[in-house]
């Protein structure tokens, strides 16, 4: 069970102005990031999902929500980053946008971050 994020961020030529490097996405799933991506770049990750169950047989859908976090050093792209991201995942009612987190900075690494959660009706194989 997949969210077709990638796919959708690598359709948008607004959201690779903004996240692609030659031919790759700097777009990750959690966990598979490098250790030090070039910046700016999205990481996203399930935080929670439920089968959608049915009586007569088992679910062939889960609905799942996925967190969306955008990192940058310039803090003037985020919100341009934020809203391209969005609506290229919107795109045919692919998911619902919810919970938008306003803008912060990682005190360690002094990033730049912004994000939302995203709700999404994911059929299974």
């Amino acid at each position: 069970m997949t969210a077709p994020i990638f796919q959708l961020l690598n359709a948008s030529d607004e959201v690779k102005s903004f996240l692609q490097t030659g031919k790759n996405l700097r777009a990750y799933e959690f966990g598979l990031a490098p250790d030090q991506p070039v910046l700016p770049y999205l990481v996203w990750q399930d935080i929670s999902g439920d089968p959608q169950n049915n009586l007569d047989s088992p679910a062939n859908t889960d609905h799942v929500t996925i967190q969306i976090d955008i990192y940058t050093l310039n803090p003037v792209d985020l919100t341009s980053i934020r809203n391209k991201v969005r609506t290229a995942l919107e795109v045919g009612y692919a998911c619902t946008i919810t919970n938008l987190r306003g803008n912060s900075r990682e005190p360690i690494t002094k990033l730049y971050r912004t994000g939302f959660d995203s709700n999404w009706f994911v059929d299974r194989p």
